[in-house]
């Protein structure tokens, strides 16, 4: 998920408006940032297990917990749950670890942009529309809200316009044990033929 991390961030600030907007970013986007750091000795998807795995996932929250509630400030659960937030929103959109390497579960959106696009922006306008809540009676406010949710929309379309453009994989979801059989497409019967044939990416 890209937008969608934000659009978390934004709701869960609704939760305690001690807590600033930035840190609940930052924390929301953690286990990428940790993903982007170590692209550059190893390969993304080889650490993914030490990034985005749930063990991962909840280790890192503890440890931005951890450094936020240093700093003396108020809502260090908060920035817990933003980070640990990563995990499940990361399902309905790829493929990740759970504990080791394999197998990797997930919805897999990624691979059908137009799929991915419609999930983000809705995520992106409900959690738009709870943040703006915090601005009721401040209607210049509301509105840079609906700007910066406007912001994130176009991005995530340009995103999902460059993921159809590069990635040319099959749709492959799974929520198997081991392996990587796509079950859940094929539990979908015709339905999951329909999805591919409207949804994935078309070669050239």
């Amino acid at each position: 998920m890209y937008s969608g991390h934000a659009a978390i961030a934004l709701a869960l600030s609704q939760r305690d408006t001690r807590v600033p907007i930035v840190p609940l970013v930052l924390a929301a986007y953690g286990p990428d940032w940790l993903d982007l750091l170590f692209t550059f000795p190893a390969k993304s998807q080889d650490m993914a297990v030490y990034t985005h795995s749930l063990s991962a996932v909840l280790i890192g929250a503890s440890l931005a917990a951890g450094l936020y509630a240093a700093t003396r400030r108020p809502g260090a659960r908060i920035v817990f749950l933003a980070w640990l937030l990563h995990w499940p929103a990361d399902l309905f959109t790829g493929r990740k670890p759970v504990i080791f390497a394999q197998p990797l579960i997930g919805l897999d959106l990624y691979n059908l942009p137009v799929a991915d696009f419609a999930l983000e922006a809705l995520v992106v306008v409900v959690g738009s529309a709870i943040y703006a809540r915090r601005f009721a009676p401040r209607a210049e406010l509301r509105r840079v809200v609906v700007i910066l949710g406007a912001t994130l929309i176009v991005l995530q379309a340009a995103v999902d316009v460059a993921l159809g453009v590069v990635r040319r994989s099959e749709w492959v979801p799974s929520f198997a044990t081991s392996g990587w059989q796509p079950h859940l497409a094929m539990s979908l019967g015709g339905r999951g033929a329909w999805l591919r044939m409207h949804f994935a990416p078309r070669s050239s």
